[in-house]
Parts: C-alpha cells; structure tokens; sequence
C-alpha cells in the first residue's frame, strides 16, 4: 500500500454487490481473472505492477471470452 500511495485494487478491499448479480458487465467477469494473475504476488513496483496487467490481458483467449458470454446469456434468461 506504501509502495502505490493507498492506489491499487486488490487484497482485501471492498466488495461492491452480491457476484451473482444480473446486472454485471463482462469486464466484471473477466476482472476475477485478471486480478488474480496480477496479485498472485505482491507487485513489487509500479513498472511491476503494470506488466502484470498487460500480460494479465493478454492471457485472455477467446474461449474465456466465449464462457464469458454464455455466462451472461444464462443470467439474462434466469
């Protein structure tokens, strides 16, 4: 927290609303992913920090793209 100035998501921060909501974006989905590659570890720097988010977006393929969707087609029909 010293390190980014009380500026990085992570850790044990807040949750905003209940996961299964209905009304969540793809980005949503898709943040659990990319979190959890980014702080597997501490990051030790920002250029640290900013690697593991691009290479965190870059591990998105299209077959995590495609359950992405269908999760959000099954909430929409429920």
């Amino acid at each position: 927290m010293e390190t980014f100035q009380n500026q990085i998501i992570g850790y044990d921060g807040f949750v905003e609303g209940p996961q299964c909501s209905p009304d969540l974006t793809p980005l949503d989905f898709l943040w659990g992913h990319i979190k959890g590659q980014v702080y597997a570890t501490p990051p030790r720097t920002l250029q640290d920090l900013r690697r593991r988010i691009t290479d965190a977006c870059a591990s998105v393929t299209p077959a995590m793209l495609h359950n992405v969707q269908r999760e959000i087609q099954s909430r929409m029909s429920s």
